[in-house]
């Protein structure tokens, strides 16, 4: 009888053991698929995550070049400015000139500073265009003329795009400020403008047309500054 129980127990065994082996295995394997699905899903919620932040980026890129799109509009809507009151300081040899002034600009064209120390008498005058920049000197009859590659040489950048951009960012996009203090110093020469915004007059008809200096004694600009 105990021969019979003995192998009874080891028929079970037999049978059994392989049976538990087997759930072991799928046990193990229906793991490992769902540890696979896991994965899986994390990856697609990684990419969904990645693809949003993308369209997030591009999102943020687009409204970035509207909006860059808008301010130049904005600014490019502007052609012209007029400031009929301002002050100008210059600090020369040692001497200093303070008078009022007024500025003239057309975008893409040019700009006219006048000095005029007294009501009706321009004094001297600037004109810049595309090309260069000519200093008068109304009082004497003079005038000096300087090329953009003249102004070049000097170490000053001065371009119409150059002018036009400087005008746009230190008057016109300032212009709700009471009074704007603009200041220089180069070239032994410094100085000073200040300008009363409340008179400044945006896309005002301006004529910026250069002066006729045929009848004017050309000098240098050293010269012309020396004889002042």
């Amino acid at each position: 009888m105990k021969k019979l129980g003995y192998i009874m127990i080891m028929l079970v065994a037999v049978v059994l053991l392989p049976a538990g082996c087997a759930n072991k295995k799928k046990i193990a394997a229906r793991q490992a698929e769902q540890q696979q699905r896991i994965q899986d899903s994390i990856r697609q919620v990684e990419q969904l995550r990645l693809q949003d932040s993308i369209r997030q980026v591009e999102l943020q890129r687009i409204q970035d070049s509207i909006a860059r799109a808008e301010e130049q509009a904005k600014r490019q809507a502007v052609k012209t400015l007029y400031v009929p009151r301002m002050t100008v300081t210059v600090n020369m040899s040692g001497q200093q000139l303070s008078t009022p002034a007024t500025l003239r600009w057309q975008r893409g064209k040019g700009t006219m500073l006048s000095v005029q120390p007294f009501a009706g008498l321009e004094m001297f005058r600037i004109e810049q265009d595309p090309q260069g920049v000519t200093v008068i000197d109304k009082i004497n009859r003079r005038y000096a003329r300087l090329s953009n590659e003249d102004i070049k040489k000097k170490g000053i950048v001065a371009t119409q795009d150059d002018v036009d951009n400087w005008i746009q960012q230190n008057i016109i996009d300032k212009k709700d400020q009471p009074q704007l203090i603009l200041k220089t110093d180069h070239a032994g020469i410094s100085g000073s403008a200040v300008i009363y915004t409340s008179s400044m007059q945006l896309n005002a008809n301006v004529n910026i047309r250069g002066t006729n200096v045929d009848t004017y004694k050309q000098v240098t600009l050293e010269q012309l500054v020396k004889g002042i």
